[in-house]
């Protein structure tokens, strides 16, 4: 459900960069959903990372609040979970709902061409229970540019099972 080991940390937060080392330019803002205990968090900050931890798990929240409250801004902890941004449900979104447009305001992320450079890196692990479902709602809201996509270009660093990637 999230990355707990220090190795697989500092290769994802590589593989983030883009291969390229910290340049003289800020990091993109990056979303990490389902962070859990912030291992890979912790490594994105020091890497110079700006990092939206999007926690649905209440377990976890007061770890990462205390890691965002230690930080001059470049944290922002949200009680959220990814995959029930927009929901189809109608009226006022109670966490871990999110609403796509609330989000990007907090995160100061304005919507941009999608000619124009990625405004923001998502990355997390999808949730087995209900993956393929999940991973069809996130193509069709590609397809229609709606939640996410109506921001721009999004860049998606997801991991999935070896069962729905064969697929």
């Amino acid at each position: 459900r999230f990355i707990a080991c220090p190795q697989l940390a500092r290769t994802v937060r590589r593989c983030l960069q883009g291969g390229a080392g910290p340049g003289p330019g800020p990091q993109p803002l990056l979303l990490e959903f389902a962070p859990g205990p912030g291992i890979l968090t912790q490594s994105l900050l020091d890497a110079g990372f700006r990092v939206v931890a999007l926690e649905s798990n209440s377990d976890f929240l007061a770890d990462l609040q205390s890691l965002e409250s230690s930080l001059d801004g470049q944290l922002k902890v949200i009680h959220g979970d990814f995959f029930r941004v927009d929901p189809m449900a109608k009226g006022a979104l109670k966490p871990p709902a999110v609403s796509s447009e609330k989000l990007f305001e907090t995160l100061g992320v304005a919507a941009v061409p999608w000619r124009a450079d990625v405004p923001l890196k998502v990355f997390g692990i999808v949730p087995q229970q209900l993956e393929r479902n999940r991973l069809w709602r996130l193509l069709f809201a590609m397809y229609e540019c709606s939640s996410i996509y109506r921001y721009g270009r999004v860049e998606l660093n997801l991991f999935i099972s070896e069962k729905e990637y064969t697929v």
